[in-house]
């Protein structure tokens, strides 16, 4: 039979129709509840099933994508905490190397009346030059994944080629156009930062340690 438009009152008063009659039978195949507003959907949906009755609406397949899309952001942010726990040893690592290496350098800025703070400071801008750059490399090597994408759903490597305008619609979108990948500019200003932050920290450690080292020890020691 065919489909029909109708409020939740109307399909109660069908339903009740359908459970009082005896000698008619009515048989629906399907019934469609139009809803006010989205954020009704939910409730109605219940009230449905309340009923006994099987629903499926967009707001169903809008979940279970939701759902898979969280699950698939839990598994690159697990990715992503590896690689910020690999970053931050690299830098941690590098950073005790650079003052072991320097050791002499340190002492004569200390011997020369060099600021303990000022000291630290040098290490730290170090690393964190070091987290900054691996940021902004991080970030190209992103844009360029993700102009790849949105290139693939736009069928480029089907045959049709990649043309100029696929190509600035994958990298800024357009009139129309639905990118698979977009990368914000807020987006862009936290992974900067954030990276910066995890230079700094990464880099404490060996900054005090090179502050640490005692002026005359370090000169006799080279």
């Amino acid at each position: 039979s065919e489909g029909i438009m109708m409020d939740i009152e109307d399909l109660r008063e069908i339903i009740n129709t359908l459970e009082e009659t005896t000698k008619t039978k009515f048989d629906y195949s399907e019934i469609y509840v139009k809803a006010e507003s989205i954020d009704a959907v939910v409730d109605i949906e219940q009230e449905i099933k309340d009923l006994g009755y099987y629903t499926y609406s967009m707001q169903s397949i809008r979940e279970e994508l939701a759902k898979q899309a969280r699950q698939i952001e839990l598994m690159l942010g697990g990715l992503g905490a590896i690689s910020l726990l690999v970053a931050a040893i690299g830098i941690t690592n590098t950073m005790t190397m650079s003052v072991s290496e320097r050791t002499k350098e340190i002492g004569i800025m200390k011997a020369i009346g060099c600021y303990v703070k000022a000291i630290r400071l040098l290490f730290l801008m170090e690393a964190g030059s070091i987290g900054l750059i691996g940021g902004v490399l991080g970030l190209i090597f992103s844009f360029l994944v993700s102009i790849g994408i949105n290139l693939f759903t736009f069928g480029a490597f089907g045959g049709g080629g990649i043309t100029k305008e696929l190509l600035l619609q994958a990298m800024f979108g357009g009139e129309g156009v639905a990118r698979t990948s977009v990368i914000t500019p807020e987006l862009v200003v936290f992974a900067l930062v954030f990276s910066l932050m995890v230079g700094l920290l990464s880099g404490y450690h060996p900054a005090s340690k090179a502050v640490k080292i005692s002026a005359l020890r370090a000169i006799q020691d080279q």
